[in-house]
């Protein structure tokens, strides 16, 4: 394969890379617009739109298999580049499944839903730099407690920001790959941590609403609303597995670009 044919080839299996991105960043876009409508069509035009993502995925790997297959040795950053393109595909699929998931899941809920969201409110308290994966803020000493309240409209939102934070970072994560930016995709393996607060914002502030004697009020008001509750952990669970899946693709950015070093050092973070 000559040089021309092997560079045409390769800027092929990019523009595949990128539509895959494209793709999935769509379906994690309808699936936030259907939870935070309850559109149960739009659900399901999510969960139709993965098979694409799937068959999309299947053929990068098997142009990429191609090229392996053809052109060896191949020069360093391009055998770099198509044994990444295989995992960062991966990631992008997996992304694409966890928003073919959160539609799944707005469509066992809806029988579940209220006329409208529970208006019973709890008091959270959260101390200062706890993000609700650690001790109890009543058990960290010396950190400022901070008291507000929290209902299930309050937690849906939190959860809409949360996919909005995830989809900021996707987005980003393919603009890096586009312009081959290992120091963007440095920075943004870092906003993994971000999305993660964010999460555990939200379990937080679910377990304050149906922990011990709070939940009894909201249980009164509407007794579905713990099932609706665990719908929404796990859908605020799925969305932070994107900004992780982002973080994968980042680190095969910068070895694309700069080799197994970049490997070393994301290991010793």
């Amino acid at each position: 394969m000559t040089r021309t044919l092997l560079d045409k080839e390769l800027q092929e299996l990019d523009q595949q890379i990128n539509q895959l991105g494209a793709m999935v960043d769509e379906a994690l876009k309808n699936a936030l617009d259907a939870l935070r409508t309850g559109d149960q069509a739009r659900s399901g035009m999510v969960i139709e739109a993965d098979a694409r993502v799937d068959s999309l995925r299947a053929a990068i790997e098997e142009h990429t298999i191609r090229l392996l297959t053809l052109q060896q040795p191949l020069a360093g950053m391009d055998l770099r580049y198509l044994t990444a393109a295989l995992s960062i595909a991966g990631d992008l699929e997996r992304i694409g499944d966890g928003a073919a998931g959160i539609a799944t899941i707005i469509l066992r809920m809806m029988p579940l839903r209220a006329e409208a969201a529970s208006q019973v409110e709890v008091d959270s308290h959260l101390a200062d730099g706890d993000s609700g994966n650690g001790p109890g803020p009543a058990q960290v000493a010396g950190r400022q407690e901070h008291h507000r309240g929290v209902s299930e409209a309050s937690i849906m939102q939190g959860i809409l920001d949360l996919g909005q934070e995830a989809r900021r970072v996707l987005q980003g994560t393919m603009q890096a790959f586009a312009q081959r930016d290992a120091a963007a995709a440095r920075h943004l393996w870092q906003e993994d941590d971000v999305v993660d607060v964010r999460y555990h914002l939200v379990r937080h502030d679910l377990m304050a609403m149906l922990a011990g004697a709070q939940a009894i009020p909201a249980l009164q008001s509407d007794p579905r609303i713990l099932q609706r509750a665990t719908y929404l952990l796990w859908i605020a669970h799925k969305l932070e597995r994107v900004a992780d899946h982002c973080t994968n693709i980042c680190e095969r950015i910068v070895f694309i670009v700069e080799g197994e070093a970049a490997i070393a050092e994301r290991e010793q973070e």
